[in-house]
């Protein structure tokens, strides 16, 4: 029966089938079910001694337990399984014999998702009986237990996704100091301390509140903690989606889908090509148009949530500002071809009518106009929130000064991040993120050593304009016109590095055009 089991999953997925063979064996098993029910009965025996509280409320601490303890341990352990085992495919030279085989790059993902992970998952399933047991002997509701379980397998594929993408990138970039074990930890702890604490507050505040889970927490809570933020509502462009069980699972999965299938699209595309750039630029158009939106909905007020419209103008201001600046940097640094691949353009390139459309969506070509698009995205949806309901509604200059200041710093890094991809030197990354880390950190935290800060130097508003932080309020006239001589400062050093990377593209054109002599 066994073999039988197994031939079939042969032959749906031969990779699976693979890792299951080199995973589930009889020592491996048994030590999973032995610590999993191991687990299971010292976290029984905590609540179990707990004789003052009555059975209810004992039942309800065990599944509130489980509720946390479940998704932590299934998405770092999980999550470490299979960035590691990429990079140990990847150092074993296996990785790229698993590439030449014909069966479809989704397919084999596929099996790696859902055969590395093999015992996480059947320690995980072992504990979900005694999970259920105590959800429903403690009044839990059976709606929530539903969404809860469905909610995990859907987070469960969106971060193991995201998994698979980190280990083929660690794999293949020098990004750190590169050990196999390293890079498996940093996501693990990555997963451990933030992804999974943003998986419970989101689906803690909005997936589930509908469905009463506030309610039965606070049933065993003395102090009612559980039930003082029952009255706070989350909008996105003014709808309630934590009001509505329908809205509110909708929102998440079509979010998760959404995201999901973009992490896909690179991972196929990764996988057969690990020398490519992490995203091509119609995916990076697709990530930005999907998350802006996504990140400015919660900031567009109701007429109904007057009382706030100050607060989240000035917050949204800022938050979106650094949530933008993020993002524009990840994309640079995804999207910026290195020397050989710029090589590779430059030598297929003949026609000069063809430029343009190259640049807009060839992946070898430099990233300075994808970047620009990108920016031209980001503010076809900041710019009127920030005029409607942001900073810009009472101080529009001010509003124009940050979005031109970010604009323009954002441009000039990414100039100079193509120049360096584009020279002849090892690890590009290091160089890249090691400079960039200087350049935002260092200068600003001299020049507030130094005390050369707008509110007592208004003339080096024009430095901190330039450096992308024009954070003032503004009430002298004088910060406007320095903020004005940075914005001139940073086209012109845009104009400049356009052009230094012109010529430098023109060299690398003449040097591979001339025969080599020998």
């Amino acid at each position: 029966m066994t073999s039988t089991l197994m031939n079939r999953v042969g032959n749906w997925n031969p990779q699976l089938l693979r890792e299951f063979r080199g995973r589930l064996k009889p020592r491996s098993i048994a030590a999973t079910i032995v610590i999993s029910i191991v687990g299971q009965t010292l976290l029984g025996l905590v609540f179990s001694q707990q004789i003052s509280n009555p059975i209810i409320e004992r039942w309800a601490g065990l599944a509130e337990a489980m509720l946390w303890i479940l998704p932590y341990a299934l998405f770092t352990s999980g999550s470490y399984y299979l960035v590691s085992d990429l990079n140990q495919e990847e150092k074993r030279g296996t990785l790229n014999f698993i590439r030449l085989s014909p069966r479809p790059s989704r397919g084999i993902l596929l099996g790696k998702m859902l055969g590395v992970p093999i015992l996480p998952y059947i320690a995980i399933g072992l504990a979900i009986p005694l999970h259920i047991i105590a959800g429903l002997n403690s009044g839990m509701p059976v709606f929530f237990l539903i969404s809860y379980y469905v909610m995990l397998a859907a987070g469960c594929f969106a971060l193991f996704s995201l998994a698979i993408l980190y280990g083929l990138l660690s794999s293949s970039r020098t990004i750190a100091v590169g050990q196999q074990s390293v890079v498996a930890v940093a996501f693990a702890g990555l997963t451990l301390f933030f992804l999974s604490p943003l998986y419970f507050a989101w689906n803690m505040a909005v997936t589930w509140r509908p469905l009463g889970i506030s309610e039965w927490s606070a049933q065993g809570d003395t102090y009612q903690y559980a039930q003082r933020d029952q009255t706070v509502i989350i909008r996105w462009f003014g709808q309630e989606i934590n009001q509505s069980v329908w809205l509110s699972h909708g929102f998440t999965l079509v979010a998760l889908a959404i995201a999901t299938m973009l992490i896909w699209s690179m991972l196929v595309r990764l996988f057969r090509n690990p020398g490519t750039t992490v995203m091509s630029k119609w995916q990076s158009y697709a990530i930005v148009a999907f998350l802006e939106p996504l990140a400015i909905g919660f900031f567009v007020i109701s007429s109904r949530t007057t009382g706030i419209n100050t607060f989240t103008g000035m917050a949204g201001t800022w938050i979106l500002y650094a949530f933008n600046f993020g993002m524009i940097l990840v994309i640079m640094l995804a999207l910026c071809p290195q020397r050989a691949s710029l090589l590779d353009w430059l030598r297929v390139q003949q026609k000069p009518q063809g430029i343009l459309r190259d640049l807009v969506w060839a992946d070898k070509s430099p990233a300075i106009v994808a970047i620009a698009i990108n920016l031209l995205i980001i503010n076809a949806l900041y710019v009127p929130w920030m005029f409607l309901v942001g900073f810009g509604k009472d101080n529009p200059t001010v509003a124009a000064i940050i979005v031109l200041s970010m604009t323009g710093v954002l441009l000039i890094y990414t100039a100079v991040v193509q120049q360096i991809f584009a020279l002849k030197i090892r690890n590009p990354y290091t160089w890249t993120m090691g400079g960039l880390g200087l350049w935002m950190l260092v200068p600003p935290i001299m020049l507030a050593i130094l005390r050369i800060v707008p509110d007592q130097m208004p003339a080096s508003m024009m430095i901190w304009t330039f450096l992308g932080y024009p954070f003032s309020d503004f009430e002298m006239p004088m910060l406007i016109s320095s903020a004005l001589v940075g914005l001139v400062a940073q086209l012109c050093v845009i104009v400049l590095l356009v052009w230094q990377f012109q010529n430098h593209l023109r060299n690398l054109s003449h040097s591979q055009a001339q025969p080599v002599t020998g």
